[in-house]
This record gives structure tokens, sequence and C-alpha cells, in this order.
């Protein structure tokens, strides 16, 4: 484990609190030590108020904050007298433990204070870390842990046993800061938990952490040969996909599914064991529930399985008034060694994601050290369904309407097509774009929004780019098929063969290979939709136009015929025909004045040239896409919607 203090970045910290926030951040961007809003750090100091008189504070890690990005504004200034006083008590709820400390801010407005604001009220030191350190709960919850840590740490470092964080654990802490031992000490390791170090500087502190982490990771190192590596797990996507179905169904809500790196198969009976016997820290039961799915060959029923196992561990708590979470796993071990796993976001299917890694790393570890005894599920449960994690839960809010939603967008690097991915984007959905253009890289450029550059008419190209947004999300729900070409009129008796071939590959063909590779994965997916983008030409075709109107119109009736053919598998397949959409690079100024001149009008005149006199834009094709898409239209399929402002020859 490296130290990554840097004296000449250390230096530019102005204030304590700088440098409290520098060193968190050096904490926090080691996910051996932290992962997702895990561990809290805080600094003592002092303040002045608007009265003059100088004020005794503590500035915790606020709730909600990542300790790897945020800076000072993460941190909560609160009265330090105020929360050694609570600390005196002998009892206090948690509901009033969180009352006293939001009361105890010096601005009623902050965020709130991590629940372990008093632990840190307490430690006599300026400077205060706490992580969940990978290494150290590995050892402290293998068989025989704390014998282990003692053999590691010696009498300097004082091992505390678990109690739940809160009230709890600050009553905890004050009887062993209180002790003679800890006069001595240069840290204490609560098992099952995490460090806590300290200091009277910010490098003192994490210097601290760094040497009690490595230690572990060292001790580790001699007792454990290296894991041996993992291949990828060759799992079918159409596998994948109907997994995410059915994880989905159990849900009641459409899931991402984000792959983990695997473990070699013949590991998988060891671990899925070991699993029921506690996580790597009690705050990752919050993110995967106490234990995994484990998928064979019939995932349905492994999934039945797992929701009547966690519907018993929760039952077995013995709280009539409680209501259980959704049984379904966070992640799953399927057979041939792939792991998955699942939340109703990315961003929560990637936290879900990096917590099974380091669980994983852990019990194949603690598996070559004899054993692993997590915590009991009794404290889990305890955790999983503690007032002040439902608390935080509920405060989350509601989702968008399409989040966990896997989109892709077929021919969206400009035009409607990238108008169509943004407005699905920004109602929550996981967003692929597919185009031969490389601009799509430039503007669908992260995870969840991200350009994949392809052929559209090489059917093995689609095929690949569809295994890969599958592989990476878990399924496919929503398919915009919108590519397409105008090549310049020409009236039938000189229409050149390589025009219309090419409007017909494009405009036609390329979308029912595309259509083909995404059934598979349609057939399982959320509340499935395919839009296809067709044209105004359909219906009312113009003269010069044969090789665009009658593609077009080809589209159109594959679409009728899809409509037939899917909608006993849930799938729904409709159309939109747009026209005058004039903010398309295939309009240029140049393209428009002069058509614009041909008609007599100015460009204003002809961009409104419908019977509601009125421009029509992509947005407002992108509109009509979502609403087919998401559940405004769950009862259609097979319809034919314009967006053209209303045309007399279509009417």
């Amino acid at each position: 484990m490296e130290n990554l203090w840097n004296e000449a970045e250390a230096d530019k910290a102005i204030t304590g609190l700088d440098l409290r926030a520098y060193s968190s951040r050096l904490i926090g961007r080691d996910p051996a030590m932290v992962l997702h809003g895990g561990g809290n750090t805080s600094y003592k100091g002092a303040l002045t108020d608007r009265f003059g008189n100088e004020r005794q504070v503590i500035w915790v890690k606020a709730s909600g904050f990542d300790l790897g990005t945020m800076g000072i504004e993460g941190f909560t200034a609160l009265d330090l007298p105020a929360l050694l006083a609570l600390a005196e008590l002998e009892t206090l709820t948690d509901g009033d433990m969180v009352a006293e400390v939001k009361r105890a801010r010096l601005d009623p407005q902050a965020a709130a204070a991590s629940i372990e604001a008093i632990v840190h009220a307490l430690f006599p030191a300026a400077y205060v870390d706490h992580s969940h350190a990978d290494g150290v709960l590995t050892v402290s919850n293998s068989a025989n842990g704390t014998a282990l840590l003692r053999e590691i740490y010696g009498p300097r470092v004082m091992i505390l046993p678990y109690v739940k964080p809160g009230f709890d654990l600050a009553r905890q802490m004050r009887a062993a800061l209180l002790s003679p031992e800890f006069a001595e000490a240069e840290a204490i390791i609560l098992e099952h938990h995490g460090v806590f170090t300290w200091g009277d500087t910010a490098r003192e502190s994490y210097d601290r952490m760094v040497a009690i982490c490595a230690r572990a990771e060292d001790w580790l190192s001699t007792r454990v040969p290296p894991l041996p590596a993992t291949p990828d797990a060759a799992t079918d996507p159409v596998d994948i996909a109907r997994l995410r179905g059915a994880v989905s169904r159990i849900a009641g809500r459409a899931m991402i599914s984000r792959p983990v790196p695997g473990v070699p198969a013949s590991e998988i009976a060891d671990i899925a064991r070991l699993s029921r016997h506690g996580t790597l820290t009690p705050e990752h039961v919050i993110h995967n529930k106490p234990f995994p799915a484990v998928i064979g060959e019939a995932p349905e029923k492994a999934l039945e399985d797992f929701a009547a196992e966690y519907r018993a561990y929760v039952e077995r708590g013995g709280d009539k008034d409680l209501i259980p979470l959704p049984p379904h796993p966070h992640w799953a071990l399927l057979s041939d060694g792939a792991v998955r796993s699942f939340g109703p976001t990315l961003a929560r299917a990637r936290v879900s994601a990096d917590v099974a890694a380091a669980n994983l790393r852990a019990l194949r570890l603690a598996a070559r050290l004899g054993g692993w005894q997590g915590l009991d599920e009794a404290d889990l449960r305890a955790l999983e369904y503690w007032e002040l994690e439902q608390a935080k839960l509920r405060a989350q809010g509601a989702l968008p309407p399409l989040a966990g939603r896997v989109a892709v967008v077929g021919g969206c690097a400009t035009g409607i097509g990238r108008a169509a991915a943004e407005a699905l984007r920004d109602r929550g959905a996981v967003v692929v774009g597919l185009d031969i253009n490389p601009a799509v890289k430039d503007h669908m450029d992260r995870p969840g929004y991200e350009g994949i550059v392809v052929e559209l008419t090489d059917e093995a190209k689609v095929s690949a780019a569809l295994r890969q947004v599958v592989n990476g999300y878990g399924g496919l729900d929503i398919l915009v098929s919108n590519v397409g070409i105008f090549r310049a009129g020409a009236n039938i008796e000189v229409l050149d063969d390589a025009a219309w071939d090419a409007s017909l590959a494009v405009n036609l063909t390329s979308h029912r290979k595309l259509l083909k590779q995404a059934v598979p994965f349609l057939r399982h997916g959320v509340d499935p939709s395919v839009v296809f983008i067709g044209s105004r030409n359909v219906l009312a075709p113009g003269a010069g136009a044969a090789a665009y109107s009658v593609s077009k119109a080809g589209l159109t009736q594959l679409m009728r015929v899809a409509a037939l053919e899917l909608a006993p598998e849930g799938i729904r397949v409709n159309a939109i025909h747009p026209d005058g959409v004039f903010d398309t690079d295939l309009w240029t100024p140049e393209a428009l004045a002069t058509s614009a001149r041909r008609y007599g009008l100015t460009v204003e005149q002809y961009k409104a040239r419908n019977l509601m006199r009125t421009e029509v834009t992509s947005k407002d094709v992108a509109r009509a896409v979502v609403a087919l898409a998401d559940s405004t239209f769950s009862r259609t399929t097979g319809a034919q919607i314009p967006v053209d402002g209303g045309n007399d020859r279509v009417i």
C-alpha cells in the first residue's frame, strides 16, 4: 500500500481544514481503504462567532460526500462541547442522537454530519481518520481473526469487538479512550468494521492509517500466495439479459447489471458457502444485502431460492412492523465464474460491483487462511434495517422515469438520433449510440452515455456492438433505429443503381439487421420498445425521391410485420414519421435558402411550411421517441405517428 502524501501539494493548504480535506482525499482515492462514501474524517479547531466569542469546533465529513473527491465543502462544522456532552449520556436513541447532532451544527442548513460525529469528537487529537481497510477487515473476518490481529499488531493497537455504529460505538469508544492502554496506542481497530487513527497533524494521522493498513496487506501476502488470475468468463450475453430481466421482475423495476471481475469456476461453491457468513464490513450490507445469489442452469429458480432465503433472513428478526426490502440480489455468482452486480441506476450498480469485488477478494483470501466468519446475521440485519440507514434510502427521492432502462440508438451522431439519445439520457436511461460517424464518440463519451463506431450495414459488427452493450449494462429495453441517408433527388428514369442500392441498404436492410440482432435481448427486457424513424415520404412521397421514399415505405412495412411478430412477447414496435426537421446537418444555411427561394418564401416561412405554421425540431421528434419508449404508449404497437406540424397530403 502506497503512501500518497505529497509535501508540495500539502503546502498549498492554507488552513487546517484545507489539510484535512487534502489528506481525506488521499484516503478516499485508495479503494483498498474505503469505497463509495465509506469512511469518515474530522478536524478540530477554533473559530470566532459573530459575537466575538471563540468557539471550539469539530469539522466532520458530511453524509453523502465521497472522501476521494470532496473539498472543505464536504465537512460540517459542529459545536465540539455539545458533542462531548452527548457522549456523557448513558443512553440515547438513534433518532435522538441524529437530532442532537443536527442541533450542534453551526450552520443549520449544512448537510448532516456522519453518524460517527460523537466518536470523532471524543479523540483528543486535531485530526482523526476512519477507514474500512480491506486488508484489516479480511484478517478480522477470517477464522481466529482476533488472534491474528493481535499477532500482526501487538499491544500498540487496541482491538475492540464490534458494536453498531452510532451512539453504541460512541459509548464503547469513550471507555476505550479513558483506558490506560490508549496512552500507548497508535491506532484502534474495530473488529469487522474498520480502523481509527489520529494525530496532531494531518500527516501524522494519515501516515498511521497507511502503516496500519499496509501491515495487514503485507501479512496477507506472506501467508497467502497471489490469487490466480481469472480469465473473463465467456457468458452468453443472452443469458446475462435473461438474468437481469428476471432480477428486474423481482425488484419491481428495471435494473442495470454490471460485470464484476470473475473468479475461477472451481471456487464458486466455496465462495457461495463463505458468503453466507457476513460481509467484509457491515456497511456493505446496505449496498449488497447480506449474501449474493448463486446462479446455475435455471436462473429463475435460483432467484426464487434467493428471494425465499432473503425473506427467511428478514423474518428471523421477528420484527412484525418491519417493511422488507424487495427480495432481489444486488450481486450474483454464475456457475462459469462470472459475477454480476445489479442496481436501479448505473451509479448504484457500479457501487454494488465495487463492493462485490472487494468482498470476493476477501473471501478468496480467507478461504486460503482457513475460513471466514464475519458478523452474524442478527448484526447485519440490525444495520441493513437500521432506522438511520433506511432514512438515507428514503432521502434519495424518486428516480427518473427511465432509470434502470438500457437504450440503443442507431444513427445518433447528429440530428434526430442525437436528440433522441439526449432525451432518453435526460430521463434516466443508460444510452449507447451506434453510428459509422466517429463524431458519435465526441458527445457520447462516458459510461452510461457512450458511443460505439460501427457500420450498421455490417451484421457481424452490429451483433458485436449489441453484445458489448449487454455485457456492460445487462440487457436491452429500448431500440431506436434512426440511421438513414438521402441522396440527391433523381427521377426514376435516370436514377443510378448505386444510389438505389445504397438507400435500400442503409434505410431498410440495416434496420432489419439491427432489429434481428436486438430481438434476443429485447425479449428479456423491461417493457421493451422499438421505435423506427420513418419519413413523411411514406404517406406523401415526392417526385425525384424514389429511392428514399421506397426504402422508408419498406421500413414502415418492416415495422408493421415486427409489431405482429413481437407483440406476443410484449415487445412494442412503432414508427415516427418526421418532416421539415431543419436543425440537422443535412440542412445547411445555403440549402435552406435555396429551398426557400424555390417556393418564394423566406427561410423562416419555409421552416414553418405546415398546417400549424410552426417549426419542427429534432427535439420534437425526440419527445415522441420518449413517449413511445416510456409508459405513455404502453398499450400501443404498430402505430405510425407523424411529427410534421400537419401535412394536408398526409391527413
